[in-house]
């Protein structure tokens, strides 16, 4: 059994383009304090289809000592059904300065089929340096030293970063290359827009989308091909809608349950 929702959350966390350092961040208008976005998550295996799962992703202006930051938080869970067959409870957290949008400190709590992982990254500025802290099962901790590449990000602060760039005017088929901090390792890949296109989700709404694809990092579950695509919703919001992954043993498929506290219209809604 693969571990569903981490890969959901990997799909999601390395859609971020990578710009030259100094156009890295340009302000966010996109999303506000007190947005919750809420996804159900189902899997394919074989002929069968198992709505699994939730994954949750919040955002709020809080106070870490003196500072107000962004905290930027996601869970994924499966279902209390699915449980007995591979239960997930996964908790990605992470503190982010609003007006260059670093990453102060990042963790990553996995529990998934037994399998257990906490992973730390704190990002230091000064020395361009990432440090990470790893342990999975009863393995000893594993300490690890990165260089800071431009516009580098942590998995769920880049999911954040990347609905603050203008996708719409990124001419299609553009690639734009991506760096990922994924545990104690920076994954270097690309995403580009494909076309506009109207998306039905599962509570018959539709929406006028920007459809992206995204190339995997090879020797993970997925292909190392272009095997998932991203449909984001065409206004101020740019909310992810649908995800779709290829993985070597199924697919799986993401769609929006919820949202709460959007900061802006849902002009990308079909009225008519």
């Amino acid at each position: 059994m693969i571990k569903l929702l981490q890969q959901f959350t990997v799909c999601i966390f390395i859609l971020i383009p990578l710009f030259p350092e100094a156009q890295c961040y340009q302000g966010n208008k996109v999303f506000g304090d007190g947005e919750e976005i809420t996804y159900s998550v189902s899997y394919n295996w074989g002929p069968i289809w198992v709505d699994a799962g939730v994954v949750t992703f919040k955002a709020k202006l809080e106070y870490k000592g003196e500072k107000q930051l962004w905290h930027l938080s996601s869970t994924g869970k499966t279902h209390a059904s699915y449980d007995f067959l591979f239960k997930v409870r996964d908790f990605y957290d992470t503190w982010v300065i609003p007006e260059t949008f670093q990453t102060v400190n990042f963790k990553r709590y996995i529990y998934e089929g037994g399998y257990t992982l906490i992973n730390l990254l704190n990002f230091d500025y000064g020395k361009k340096k990432i440090f990470s802290s790893t342990k999975s099962n009863n393995n000893p901790v594993r300490l690890d030293t990165l260089a800071i590449q431009p516009c580098s990000f942590d998995m769920l602060a880049a999911v954040y970063f990347t609905r603050t760039i203008d996708i719409g005017h990124i001419p299609m088929y553009q690639k734009k290359q991506v760096s990922v901090v994924i545990d104690d390792k920076v994954y270097n890949i690309y995403i580009r827009p494909l076309a506009r296109e109207v998306v039905e989700n599962t509570d018959g709404k539709k929406y006028n989308c920007i459809r992206l694809s995204a190339k995997m990092v090879e020797g993970t579950i997925f292909k190392g091909d272009e095997d998932v695509l991203v449909w984001i919703t065409d206004d101020d919001n740019h909310v992810p809608i649908y995800i779709e992954a290829k993985i070597f043993v199924g697919t799986v498929k993401a769609y929006l349950h919820e949202t709460k506290g959007l900061r802006n219209p849902v002009k990308a809604l079909v009225t008519k």
